[in-house]
């Protein structure tokens, strides 16, 4: 009787054990399908404006906001391609990276902030983001043109050292993650400016 009671013990451990191995893997293939979309959304939104030349720069602008996508974040040097939602909140960066609210949009003067997770099921957007080095490469995709940055400064501060994200006389960009990976004590910034 102790024995059978075991085995079945040990068969409930074993469904539990694939029950959570299956979640995981379904998470991280929901989160992959989610990027997908809103990459591919965004990138026919890019090719109808291109078509559709009388759109204005401003009605253009306004509608990306209110879409709630700013424009596609590409770095080849870490092979990432992923859309950037507006806003920083845990539903935007499980899907995308987000855009800091009231700070500059992508090729406008000012400080172009974004932040984004580093993990293994939702948001691991940012996870090879310390592979960046200066002179590397960042291009945002957006229905108003491709902007290019150039990185030009890598750096580990603390959480509460939020002057990174202060605004700047030239268009740059500023990207902010958690690091270490998995432990989060500080944050990876890395600066760019426009070319």
């Amino acid at each position: 009787m102790l024995l059978s009671k075991l085995k079945i013990l040990g068969g409930v451990f074993v469904l539990i054990g694939i029950i959570v191995i299956a979640y995981a893997f379904g998470a991280k293939y929901w989160t992959e399908y989610k990027q997908n979309n809103m990459v591919k959304n965004y990138e026919k939104k890019i090719e109808d404006v291109k078509h559709k030349k009388q759109i204005a720069k401003q009605a253009a602008q306004k509608e990306t906001i209110a879409d709630g996508t700013v424009g596609i974040l590409v770095i080849p040097k870490i092979d990432l391609k992923v859309a950037i939602g507006e806003g920083t909140d845990l539903k935007t960066l499980k899907y995308a990276v987000g855009h800091f609210k009231n700070t500059a949009m992508p090729g406008q003067k000012g400080n172009f902030c974004l932040a984004g997770h580093r993990s293994y099921t939702f948001g691991e957007y940012f996870n090879r983001l310390g592979e960046i080095k200066i002179g590397d490469e960042i291009t945002v995709k957006t229905i108003n043109g491709d902007f290019k940055y150039k990185v030009y400064d890598t750096k580990v501060v603390l959480p509460e050292e939020t002057d990174v994200l202060n605004s700047t006389e030239d268009a740059t960009m500023t990207l902010v993650t958690c690091t270490p990976i998995r432990v989060a004590t500080h944050r990876l910034i890395i600066k760019a400016k426009m070319e």
